[in-house]
C-alpha cells in the first residue's frame, strides 16, 4: 500500500513542477493573462484533488496539451523556470560574489559564447580563433561579461573590458531578443 501512495506522491509532485514551470514560463513571456483562468482552475483541481490519481492525470494532460500548443507557436519551454537578466557593471572582485567571465559575439542570427577562468582578452582571442574554424561563422559584435546563475536566473553583468557603447548596444540586443539569448546561453 505504500508503494502505491509513494508513487502517487511522486505524481502530485511532478504535475505540480509541471504547472509551476509552465506557470514561470507563460510568465516570462508576458501571456500569463492569456491563460490565467486555466492555470487557477488546475491549480484547484490539484489542491482537491490530490489524493485521486485520475485528476491528477487528467490536469497533466491538460498542462501537457497546453505545452505542445505553446511548442506549435513556436515557443521554447525547455527552458521551464529559468530567466536572464541584465544588470550593470561588475569589476574583478565580482569572482567573490561568484561571477565567471564570459565574452560574447553577438552575429546576425546566432550567439558565439566562451566562458573560462583566463581574463576576458585572452577570452575573446580563443573565441576569435574557434569562429575562424567555423564553417558557416558570420561576423559578431563582442561583448565581455560576468555571469553568474542566481537559482534559476542567468545574470548578465558588463565588465571593465566592455566600452559604455557597447554595453548600451547590448541593452538594447537583450530588450529584443531576451529569450534568444537565454536560449543560446541557458548552459552555461
Amino acid at each position: 500500500m505504500s508503494t502505491l501512495f509513494t508513487r502517487l506522491a511522486e505524481s502530485f509532485s511532478s504535475t505540480w513542477r509541471l504547472l509551476s514551470d509552465t506557470t514561470n514560463f507563460l510568465s516570462r513571456m508576458k501571456l500569463l493573462e492569456e491563460y490565467d483562468a486555466d492555470l487557477r482552475e488546475w491549480r484547484s483541481q490539484l489542491g482537491r484533488g490530490k489524493n485521486n490519481p485520475q485528476i491528477l492525470r487528467e490536469v497533466r494532460e491538460a498542462i501537457v496539451a497546453l505545452r505542445k500548443e505553446l511548442r506549435t507557436r513556436g515557443y521554447d519551454l525547455r527552458l521551464g523556470s529559468k530567466d536572464i537578466t541584465l544588470e550593470g557593471w561588475r569589476h574583478d572582485d565580482a569572482m567573490g560574489e561568484g561571477f565567471q567571465r564570459l565574452v560574447i559575439g553577438i552575429a546576425e542570427d546566432d550567439i558565439y559564447s566562451l566562458a573560462g577562468s583566463a581574463n576576458h582578452i585572452e577570452l575573446a582571442d580563443s573565441l576569435e580563433q574557434q569562429w575562424r574554424r567555423r564553417k558557416s561563422a558570420k561576423p559578431y559584435r563582442l561583448h565581455c561579461l560576468w555571469y553568474r546563475w542566481r537559482t534559476q536566473v542567468l545574470v548578465l553583468s558588463g565588465a571593465a573590458s566592455e566600452t559604455k557603447e557597447q554595453f548600451e548596444e547590448l541593452r538594447a540586443y537583450f530588450a529584443e531578443h531576451k529569450e534568444f539569448l537565454l536560449r543560446k546561453l541557458s548552459r552555461l
